[in-house]
């Protein structure tokens, strides 16, 4: 309410009656606006907006009482304090129609001037409060209103008396619509049947605080009960605060924790994987040394040289792959451009492999466009490195008899020509979970133990990276696990160069010693060759298996005086094959040696299994010789 003086509206037809009063309340203080019909009343009510109206009853075109009621029912002057004033309705019930039409007093004249005077003092005092009243109430709805939260006011039934914006924009509804409701109704309309807590219930004494989802957000509920100053339950506030965003907070982090979780559990594997995958060749390269050094037999050396070859440039490669990541990583890849045909590449890349798709009995069936020249502007050496990996990938997991397509095509859109190269095989197939994640680091098909299919898991990460490198895109399909995989690789078309000629490794080494009876059990042909050549350079008679089975198969016919099993095989593992053995007849006399790639746990397993000794590759020659020079006769039972 303004704090200006106060403004009284006189209404009288009665000119010495309205002259009186209005003198009466001037000398008081008080400014005074005139009038003598119903009309003036209204109209100058709406001009003048006055504190408080003195109504005569008898007006000669509206009566007072009618003139009271216009008064009321118009908001814009419903706050009007009335006080009808007449000399002629003068009776109980002419009073009792009065006060009900709105009016705040109703006085007969003659009337005395204090008691005027106090009246209407009285009325204004009343008019002051509940303007104030309705200042405090505006006050207190505006920050109920500017809440974020959702806070509601429930009666002792649980039904919502008051509710802030947030709280109806929680639910969607207006104010008509959730007032006088019950909130526990409410509630389990917007959570979709969910079970909810006794917050969310007809429960207003609960003080718990709970967390539901409603309408696809999740809220906060906080209830307090609202007792009377006699300790009675009269009702209960509830306020429902969005914690979305600390959800999703909280998730993400969650997420970002496994996420990290599985990264280490990939590095982890990766570290065994990479031991495992360098100890391979590394044993048939040491194993071939030894045996160059200890003979002197123009085709042994040849051989021996050979086998490292092929295994130098296998561990060069996966070197190679390596280092390539940690440039990729640090952002030191660099492309030497030039003009390089795409069909040369791929034709160079398919016969460099060719070989290792017969040996495993793979048909590759490759599709060249007819033209000249696929030119591009790229680094031919990458290029060729994206073929190879992928040739790779297709043959290590496409078992054998199965088919590997190589095919290249030409397209032009918008952006140009463009090449499409497809590399299809029959293979094991992704699942749709692998074909999402094939192209990140680290990332493989589940491996058994023998890791038959081999690799350190960063081939198709190369590819893609290089690929984007060259303006380009891949992309993994498979129709799921078993149904085979096409990897295709989309390069835009402009340019020419020379692929580099291959690099021949080159390598040197020999062996010799005293007779026992060996079982060898390995799946590496080249580290299995050089280990049979090594023993029988020493003296001693070989058998060899190239997996589990045949080694267990062939143990009761030779009856060895030492096994040597590498424990990733194919099919049956090294820990089976020790098993299977010492179960058998002579068994538990033979000294078994678990030869492998991985360390740690394995030393435990293999012992538990009945091996008497764990050697990691590469196994030195002079160790070996070492062990079997002092092998006793006959292995004392445990």
């Amino acid at each position: 309410m303004s704090h200006r003086e106060p403004i009284l509206l006189n209404i009288n037809d009665n000119e010495a009656n309205r002259y009186t009063v209005t003198r009466l309340l001037r000398a008081a203080g008080f400014q005074v606006v005139e009038g003598g019909t119903g009309a003036e009343a209204l109209r100058l009510a709406a001009e003048v907006n006055p504190d408080l109206a003195i109504l005569d009853v008898k007006l000669p075109d509206l009566n007072g009482i009618e003139v009271c009621r216009r008064l009321k029912s118009d908001p814009r002057t419903a706050g009007i304090a009335v006080m009808h004033l007449s000399a002629n309705y003068i009776r109980i019930e002419n009073k009792v129609e009065g006060l009900d039409s709105g009016a705040d007093g109703y006085l007969i004249q003659p009337v005395d001037s204090s008691e005027l005077l106090a009246t209407v003092r009285s009325l204004l005092r009343m008019r002051r409060a509940e303007d104030e009243a309705r200042d405090a109430a505006l006050q207190w709805q505006s920050t109920f209103d500017s809440l974020g939260d959702g806070v509601c006011l429930l009666d002792g039934d649980g039904r919502v008396m008051r509710a802030n914006r947030s709280f109806l924009s929680l639910f969607g509804l207006s104010a008509e619509q959730v007032l006088g409701r019950s909130f526990s109704a409410l509630m389990r309309e917007s959570s979709a049947g969910a079970e909810l807590p006794p917050s969310c219930g007809e429960a207003l004494d609960c003080r718990d605080e709970a967390t539901v989802c409603l309408s696809s957000r999740w809220y906060r509920v906080a209830a307090t009960p609202v007792r009377s100053g006699e300790g009675t339950l009269t009702g209960a506030v509830r306020i429902l605060t969005d914690i979305t965003p600390h959800r999703e907070l909280q998730d993400a982090l969650r997420q970002r924790a496994a996420d990290l979780a599985e990264a280490d559990r990939r590095k982890d594997e990766f570290l065994a994987m990479l031991a495992h995958e360098l100890r391979n060749p590394l044993a048939a390269i040491v194993n071939s040394l030894h045996l160059a050094e200890t003979t002197r037999s123009p085709g042994s050396e040849s051989k021996a040289l050979r086998v490292m070859a092929r295994q130098s440039q296998h561990m060069a490669r996966m070197v190679d792959d390596l280092l390539d990541v940690s440039r990729f990583n640090r952002g030191h890849i660099e492309l030497r451009r030039a003009r390089v045909d795409l069909r040369q590449v791929v034709q160079h890349s398919v016969d460099a492999r060719r070989q290792s798709f017969e040996d495993k009995g793979l048909s590759l069936e490759v599709e060249l466009p007819g033209v000249d020249g696929l030119w591009l502007n790229g680094d031919a050496t990458r290029l060729e490195q994206v073929v190879s990996n992928l040739l790779d990938n297709a043959r290590k997991y496409t078992p054998e008899g199965g088919v590997v397509f190589v095919g290249v095509a030409v397209e032009r859109d918008v952006r140009g020509r463009r090449a499409y190269l497809r590399v299809k095989d029959t293979g094991i197939g992704m699942s749709p979970e692998l074909s999402a994640r094939v192209f990140d680091l680290f990332v493989q098909g589940e491996q058994q133990l023998d890791r038959s299919r081999g690799g350190l898991g960063i081939g198709l990460t190369l590819v893609r990276r290089l690929v984007e490198l060259h303006g380009g895109s891949v992309t993994a399909h498979s129709e799921g696990e078993g149904r085979g995989s096409e990897l295709r690789v989309v390069l835009p078309l402009a340019a020419e160069d020379a692929l580099p000629a291959p690099v021949e490794p080159r390598g040197a080494a020999p062996a010799r010693m005293s007779a026992r009876r060996v079982l060898l059990v390995e799946d590496n042909e080249d580290t299995r060759e050089v280990l049979r050549e090594l023993l029988e350079m020493w003296g001693h008679q070989v058998e060899v298996a190239e997996d589990g089975f045949k080694g267990v198969e062939r143990f009761p016919s030779q009856r060895p005086h030492v096994a040597l099993v590498d424990l990733g095989l194919p099919g049956m593992d090294g820990f089976q094959v020790a098993r299977r053995i010492r179960e058998s007849e002579g068994g538990q006399d033979v000294f078994l040696v678990a030869l492998t790639g991985y360390s740690g746990e394995h030393r435990t397993r293999a012992m538990e299994a009945g091996f008497d000794l764990h050697m990691v590759k590469p196994v030195k020659p002079d160790e070996l010789e070492r062990l079997l020079v002092q092998l006793p006769e006959r292995r004392k039972s445990a």
